[in-house]
C-alpha cells in the first residue's frame, strides 16, 4: 500500500508538472530573459539566497540530536517546495516529504514531524506579521483615493490578520496540562487528542529553546523580505521601479492570496490573475506589468523545478550509497 501511494504521489506531481509546462509560454520566457541579459541572473540568485536563509531557519526548528547539514536541508526543502507546488494536497504533501526525508537523514520521527510543523507555523506567523506592518504603511500612504467601502474592508482584513497572528502565537506558547493516556481517550477524540499533544510538544519546544525559535522566526522573516527583493528587482529591470516597502507589500499580498488557492497545482492561471490585481494597486501605468512579471516568475519556477529534480536524485542516491557502505541494508525500506 505504501509503495502504491508513493507511485500515485509521483504520478500526480508529474501530471501536474506537464500541465504546468504546457501552460507556460517557454519561448516568451526565453525572449524576456534574453532581453534582460545579465540582469536575469539576479532572479535565481535571490531565490537561492532566500532558500538558503529558509533552510537555516528550519535547522533551528530541529531539536537536539542528529541534524542534516545546511546543504542537505536546502536540497530537501527545495524539493519539498516543488512537491507543494505541483501536488493537489499542497503544503501537506510537501511537509510530509520534508519530514520523511529528515527521518531518512537520521532525525527521530517525532522531532522530524515537530520541526516541519514548527517551521510552517513560524513561516506563516512571520509572513502575517510582515503583512500587518507593510499593510499599515501602505494604507497610510496610499489610501487617500480609496472609497469608504475599501477603507472598511481593509480595516476588517487588518483586524483578521491581527487575530490570526494572536492565534498562532497562542498556539506556540500554549501551556496545557498533560493529556490522558490513549486507553482513556475515546476513539472519536483521538485525532483531537493527537493535535493537542502536538501543540503541547511545540509549546514545550518553544519554552525550552526560545532563542532558537526567535532566530528561526527572524530568518523566515528575512526569507520573505528577500522574496520581495526579487519582485523589486524585476520591476526595476522592467523600468517600473518601486520602493522596497511597496514591493514587500505586493509580494506578501500575492503570497497570501496564492495560499488561499494552494489546492490548484502550480496555481495555473490564478497566479497571473493575482499578479494582475496586485500590480494594478501601483497605479494605471502598472496595468501591463503583470504579464512580464508572471512570465519571469514562471521561468524562475521552471528553473528551480528542474534543480529540485536533480536534488531528489542526489538525495535518494546519496542515501542508498550510505546504506550500502554500512553493509546493513542494500534496498531502501
Amino acid at each position: 500500500m505504501k509503495r502504491i501511494l508513493q507511485i500515485l504521489l509521483i504520478a500526480s506531481i508529474l501530471v501536474c508538472f506537464f500541465i504546468f509546462l504546457k501552460a507556460t509560454d517557454v519561448r516568451a520566457s526565453f525572449r524576456l530573459i534574453k532581453q534582460l541579459g545579465l540582469y536575469s541572473v539576479f532572479i535565481p540568485a535571490i531565490t537561492f539566497l532566500a532558500g538558503l536563509i529558509g533552510a537555516s531557519g528550519w535547522r533551528y526548528c530541529i531539536g537536539s540530536g542528529a541534524k542534516p547539514s545546511l546543504a542537505r536541508l536546502f536540497m530537501i526543502r527545495q524539493t519539498g517546495n516543488t512537491v507543494t507546488t505541483f501536488n493537489p494536497s499542497g503544503a501537506i504533501a510537501g511537509e510530509l516529504f520534508n519530514a520523511r526525508m529528515l527521518i531518512e537523514e537520521g532525525v527521530e520521527k517525532q522531532a522530524a514531524y515537530q520541526s516541519v510543523l514548527l517551521m510552517r507555523i513560524l513561516m506563516i506567523l512571520s509572513q502575517l506579521s510582515l503583512f500587518v506592518v507593510v499593510s499599515a504603511q501602505f494604507m497610510f500612504f496610499h489610501s487617500d483615493g480609496w472609497s469608504q467601502g475599501m477603507r472598511l474592508a481593509a480595516g476588517l482584513c487588518f483586524l483578521t490578520l491581527l487575530a490570526a497572528i494572536s492565534g498562532l502565537a497562542f498556539l506556540l506558547l500554549w501551556k496545557k496540562k498533560e493529556t490522558k493516556t490513549g486507553s482513556e481517550v475515546k476513539k472519536r477524540h483521538k485525532i483531537i487528542s493527537r493535535m493537542g499533544e502536538m501543540c503541547l510538544l511545540l509549546a514545550t519546544h518553544v519554552r525550552i529553546h526560545p532563542v532558537k525559535t526567535a532566530t528561526a522566526f527572524l530568518l523566515f522573516s528575512v526569507q520573505w523580505i528577500l522574496g520581495a527583493a526579487e519582485l523589486f528587482f524585476i520591476l526595476y529591470f522592467l523600468h517600473n521601479p518601486v520602493d522596497m516597502w511597496d514591493s514587500l507589500f505586493l509580494d506578501t499580498l500575492i503570497i497570501v492570496l496564492k495560499s488561499t488557492v494552494a489546492f490548484i497545482p502550480g496555481q495555473l492561471g490564478i497566479e497571473e490573475l493575482i499578479n494582475k490585481f496586485t500590480l494594478q494597486l501601483l497605479g494605471p501605468s502598472s496595468s501591463v506589468l503583470w504579464l512580464p512579471v508572471s512570465i519571469l516568475r514562471r521561468a524562475r519556477q521552471l528553473f528551480w523545478t528542474g534543480i529540485a529534480l536533480l536534488f531528489y536524485v542526489q538525495l535518494k542516491g546519496g542515501r542508498e550509497k550510505t546504506i550500502k557502505s554500512h553493509g546493513d541494508i542494500v534496498r531502501q525500506p
